[in-house]
């Protein structure tokens, strides 16, 4: 059960965490800010695949 909860809270850790990056790299990017958008996409993918592990990790157990 515990287990279950600290998934769950991940889950809705990252999906908040995708969202500001998202923001974000709409911010960098309507500001002609490259290299820092380059960054939060980085960051961005990287979440995308996190929550994605996440919820497999999730449905498999």
């Amino acid at each position: 059960m515990k287990d279950e909860k600290q998934a769950k809270g991940r889950v809705e850790t990252l999906g908040s965490v995708i969202c500001r990056l998202d923001e974000l790299r709409q911010m960098a990017a309507s500001h002609g800010l490259e290299p820092l958008g380059s960054l939060l996409d980085v960051g961005f993918n990287e979440s995308c695949e996190a929550i994605r592990r996440e919820g497999a990790s999730t449905e498999a157990g």
